[in-house]
């Protein structure tokens, strides 16, 4: 009897090592042959994405041995959602959406400069109306801008007038969201200026409205491919690969990027009329991936201090991620 309760017991001990065993083994890494995971990169209609659907469209995803789904987004607020939600792993936004983010408690992380690095890409203006009589930045001094308050559009602005040795005290802004609606605002005249990313900037231009200045000479208005932190941990090699393909597309774009507009006009919906235009031809420019400068980072974060959008104390190693890229 002694002996039977000895065994049961025992083969009770050991079923429960196997049980524990087999439990543990669904947190190690799927074995060599299973399925990578779909990377999801949140796609808004804006040129800074045009390298991942060319990478798309040439088959470099495949040709990397990763499946990716490109899911649209109206804009960067919905997106932005999306990684907070963790229904996306990868997209391309701005350093500032990073920042805030990481300081609502969603730990994503910058992986590579997007467009930006190389100045003339990603171009920001700020335009005068048409018969305005605005010419230069000193012509702005107390002349109401119309943006978008606590964003890259702000940040921008701040940066390009202080270049023009504008104070503070002499910028004054006006708060509209809405890139059409403030596009239509400024050729009516019912703003004197404005601030628009490109390809909405050519458009104005080619509608009569004058560039007072824009970012075409220095570095200040980079985006940066934002990936989520349960990807980088869980799928690095995937992430990787991601921006390899990305890399290729960009190599093609460096060769002649206009050969693409088709693709340019279908999914980043530029306007055919800014396409065609030779007077006012649209600046597309894209550099090599390449990890965000330090003093870039830390500008934008004390940018942000000053206008009390950060709660956290924020450093350069909490927005970037060293692992995909390197120097």
């Amino acid at each position: 009897m002694y002996f039977r309760r000895t065994t049961v017991t025992l083969l009770l001990v050991l079923t429960g090592l196997l049980f524990i065993l087999s439990g543990c083994s669904g947190n190690k890494p799927a074995p060599t042959g299973a399925q990578p995971a779909t990377i999801k990169v949140g796609m808004m209609p804006i040129i800074d994405n045009l390298p991942f659907w060319l990478a798309e469209e040439k088959g470099y995803f495949k040709a990397e041995g990763i499946k990716v789904e490109l899911i649209p987004f109206p804009s960067a607020l919905e997106r932005d959602s999306a990684f907070v939600a963790g229904k996306i792993d990868a997209g391309i936004g701005d350093l500032l959406a990073v920042a805030a983010m990481v300081n609502s408690g969603t730990e994503v992380k910058a992986v590579s400069v997007g467009q930006g690095a190389t100045p003339g890409e990603n171009r920001f203006a700020i335009l005068s109306a048409p018969g305005s009589g605005i010419i230069t930045p000193t012509d702005l001094i107390n002349v109401p801008i119309a943006l978008s308050l606590n964003t890259i559009n702000e940040y921008i602005t701040d940066n390009l007038l202080a270049a023009e040795s504008l104070q503070p005290g002499e910028i004054s802004k006006t708060n509209m969201v809405k890139l059409p609606l403030r596009l239509d605002a400024l050729l009516q005249g019912q703003v004197k200026a404005a601030v628009l990313p490109d390809p909405l900037a050519t458009l104005a231009e080619i509608k009569g409205a004058h560039v007072v200045v824009d970012n075409t000479k220095n570095t200040v208005a980079q985006t940066v491919i934002i990936v989520h932190p349960k990807a980088l941990d869980t799928n690095l090699e995937g992430i990787q690969k991601l921006v390899r393909a990305y890399t290729k597309a960009v190599e093609d774009l460096q060769e002649d990027p206009r050969q693409y507009a088709e693709l340019i006009v279908e999914k980043a919906r530029v306007p055919q009329e800014v396409m065609d235009s030779r007077e006012h031809p649209l600046a597309l420019h894209f550099t090599l991936p390449q990890l965000p400068d330090k003093a870039g980072v830390e500008r934008t974060i004390s940018w942000m201090k000053k206008h009390n959008l950060l709660q956290k104390e924020i450093q350069y190693d909490d927005l970037v991620d060293r692992r995909v890229i390197s120097k």
